[in-house]
C-alpha cells in the first residue's frame, strides 16, 4: 500500500467512526423516544421499519456514483447526513423524528456503500479483505459510543437529543475530504463504458452470466439485514423493558463491546482473506443466529451481556459481504450492483424485521421470544453461499465479472 492508500483509508476511517455511531443511535435511544412520544412496541417497530426504508431508496442515489463518480456522491452524502442528524435533535414529535431519520438513512447508506466501493477499487487485491475489515472496525467503535454516552446524554439538558448533535460532526470534515479524496482510477478508466439508466444496469445484471450471482447476493443481503435489525435494533428496549437493566448497566457493557467489536471486524477481514468470502460470511451468520437465540432467551445479566458483546463481534459479516459484492461485478455497474443487491432488494430485510418483531412480541409474549424465533432466518444463507455464488478471494477488480461471462 502506498501513501495515497493510507491517506484515503485514514479519512474514511474517521467517517466510519461517526457512521457507526449514527447507525446505532436510533436503536439505543428507542426507549426514551418511545416514552417522550408515547409510543409502544408495535408503533416503534413501524417507525424503525419506515426509517429503514430510506436504505432502500438510497439505491437511486448510490447508482449515481456509476454516472458521476464515487467522490462527488460521497461528499454529498456525508454533508447531507450530518445536517439531518443535527436536525433530528430538534424533532418535535415522532412523525418528524421518523421523517428526518428516513432521509438521513438515505444519506448514511449512500456514504457507507460508496466508501466501500471507492476503497475496494483503490486497494491492492492482496490486502483488500484485511483493510476493509479494519475500516469497518472503526465503525464498530462508533457503534459502541451511543450506549457508552447514553447515561451522560440522558442526564444533560437536551437529554437523548444531544447525541444526534454529536452525529453531525462529520460536517467539519467535508472541506478536508473535498481537498484530499481522489476519484477512483478504475472509474475514470471505464468512464466511457458506464451504463446510463437503471433499465440498462438492471438488464445487464439479469443477463445469464450475472443473474445467478446478482439474485443470490441480494438474498444474502436480505438475510444480513433481517438478522442485524432483529438482533440489534431492539436490544436496548429489550434489556431496559424486559430485563430491568438501566442506562448505567449499558454503560458498563459498552467498553467491552467496543473492544470486542473492533477485534471482530479486524478478524473478519483476516478470515475472508484466508478462508474466502463464502466461508467467512456463512460462518459468521450461523454463529450469529445461535448467539442471538441465547441472548434473547436468557434471564442472566452475565449471559445477556456476554452474548451481546459476541453479537457486536459478529457484525464483522458486513464488510465481508460488502467486499464480496464489489468483487462479483464489473466496474461499470459495480456501484449499481451494490445499490440494487444491497439497498433496493436486500434492505427490505431491515424494513420487514422491525415490524415483524413488534407484531411477534405482542403474539409471543415479549421481545425475547420474538427475536429468538426470527433469528432462525439465517439458516437460509447456506444454499445461497454454497450452491450459487462463486468464491472471489484474490479477484482483480479490473477483471471482476469477466469470469462469469
Amino acid at each position: 500500500m502506498n501513501r495515497q492508500h493510507w491517506i484515503l483509508f485514514s479519512l474514511l476511517a474517521v467517517v466510519f467512526v461517526v457512521e457507526g455511531f449514527d447507525v446505532n443511535l436510533a436503536n439505543v435511544v428507542l426507549p426514551y423516544v418511545g416514552k417522550e412520544f408515547a409510543a409502544g412496541p408495535a408503533q416503534l417497530g413501524r417507525a424503525l421499519s419506515t426509517m429503514a426504508l430510506g436504505a432502500v431508496i438510497a439505491f437511486f442515489v448510490i447508482r449515481m456514483a456509476d454516472l458521476h463518480g464515487r467522490r462527488i456522491i460521497l461528499l454529498g452524502a456525508v454533508t447531507g447526513f450530518s445536517l439531518l442528524s443535527i436536525a433530528t435533535a430538534f424533532a418535535p414529535d415522532l412523525r418528524t423524528f421518523v421523517l428526518l431519520q428516513f432521509v438521513a438513512r438515505i444519506m448514511l447508506v449512500t456514504q457507507i456503500t460508496v466508501a466501500y466501493v471507492l476503497l475496494s477499487e483503490t486497494l491492492p487485491a492482496a490486502r483488500r479483505g484485511r483493510m476493509m475489515g479494519l475500516l469497518a472496525a472503526f465503525a464498530s467503535m462508533g457503534a459502541a459510543l451511543p450506549a457508552l454516552l447514553l447515561q451522560t446524554a440522558v442526564d444533560s439538558r437536551l437529554g437523548w437529543r444531544s447525541l444526534f448533535i454529536l452525529g453531525g460532526l462529520p460536517l467539519l470534515m467535508v472541506p478536508l475530504l473535498a481537498v484530499t479524496v481522489r476519484e477512483s482510477d478504475l472509474f475514470r478508466i471505464g468512464r466511457s463504458e458506464r451504463s446510463q439508466s437503471i433499465r440498462v444496469q438492471l438488464s445487464e445484471l439479469l443477463t445469464p452470466s450475472l443473474r445467478g450471482r446478482f439474485l443470490a447476493i441480494s438474498g444474502v443481503w436480505f438475510i444480513v439485514n433481517f438478522w442485524a435489525a432483529t438482533a440489534m435494533f431492539f436490544f436496548t428496549y429489550y434489556v431496559l423493558q424486559s430485563r430491568q437493566w438501566s442506562a448505567h448497566d449499558l454503560q458498563l457493557v459498552a467498553p467491552l463491546a467496543l473492544v470486542a467489536s473492533f477485534a471482530g471486524y479486524v478478524a473478519a477481514g483476516v478470515l475472508m482473506d484466508r478462508y474466502g468470502r463464502r466461508a467467512a460470511a456463512g460462518g459468521l451468520l450461523l454463529v450469529g443466529m445461535c448467539v442471538t437465540v441465547v441472548c434473547y432467551r436468557s434471564q442472566s445479566f452475565a449471559v445477556i451481556a456476554a452474548t451481546w458483546i459476541v453479537l457486536q463481534t459478529l457484525q464483522g459479516v458486513w464488510p465481508v459481504v460488502y467486499t464480496y459484492t464489489s468483487e462479483l461485478f464489473p466496474t461499470r455497474i459495480r456501484a449499481a450492483a451494490n445499490g440494487l443487491a444491497h439497498n433496493f432488494l436486500g434492505r427490505w430485510g431491515m424494513v420487514a424485521a422491525p415490524a415483524l418483531v413488534g407484531r411477534a412480541a405482542e403474539s409471543l409474549g415479549g421481545m425475547g421470544p420474538a427475536v429468538a424465533t426470527l433469528a432462525l432466518v439465517n439458516l437460509l444463507v447456506i444454499p445461497l453461499l454454497w450452491w450459487v455464488l462463486p468464491e472471489t478471494r484474490g479477484t482483480d477488480l479490473s477483471q471482476a465479472g469477466s469470469a462469469a461471462a
